[in-house]
């Protein structure tokens, strides 16, 4: 069997377990920049690097373990994020450079899988919340062998709209280390379904 369908079928095992009585599950969308490495050489040979923030971005579905009412929860994030590649290196005035054509790749398409937890800080967890978010994860599909480990901490709010839907938004400071540690941040916003 596909790796990725086993990955698919763990996760929705996971999401779907009937031993879970109070938690939630929602949709969310996610924004940053993250580092890329945009590399070119001098007609010695010498390489260069011009490191560039890229905007990454896309869709995502969340499952939420513990009370709705608790302040601290365990959250499950899946994500599939389009990673622009790198512009034309910047050669730092150097002349007759050659540079790979990484500026013309497409679009890279990454599929993450994240656990964490949400510490509730500030406020009620049945109305507004102030809350701080902590995550690790993995960058595991990707379509150019590129995987990646990924940990994440930010701030952000929950607000229930109604006693079972709840909007969030949150910001973090993401670290991706493949290789190399690479940074940048990233926003998530979305809704739950809640419940008890």
């Amino acid at each position: 069997m596909n790796r990725n369908v086993q990955m698919a079928i763990a996760a929705l095992a996971i999401s779907a377990s009937s031993t879970a009585h109070a938690g939630g599950i929602g949709l969310l969308y996610s924004g940053g920049l993250h580092q890329e490495r945009a590399y070119y050489y001098s007609q010695s040979g010498e390489q260069g690097v011009d490191n560039q923030f890229r905007p990454n971005y896309g869709p995502g579905f969340e499952t939420l373990v513990g009370d709705k009412d608790e302040k601290i929860q365990g959250v499950l994030r899946m994500n599939l994020m389009n990673d622009l590649p790198p512009e034309e290196p910047d050669t730092q005035g150097a002349q007759n450079t050659t540079a790979p054509p990484a500026h013309e790749q497409d679009v890279r398409k990454v599929g993450s899988l994240g656990l964490g937890i949400q510490w509730g800080l500030l406020g009620d967890p049945s109305g507004f919340q102030m809350v701080a978010m902590s995550v690790v994860g993995s960058g595991f599909i990707t379509t150019d062998n590129t995987e990646f480990m990924f940990l994440e901490a930010g701030l952000g709010g929950t607000y229930n709209l109604t006693d079972t839907i709840q909007a969030h938004a949150s910001v973090a400071g993401t670290v991706r280390v493949r290789k190399h540690w690479s940074y940048g941040p990233s926003a998530y916003a979305g809704f739950r379904y809640m419940f008890d």
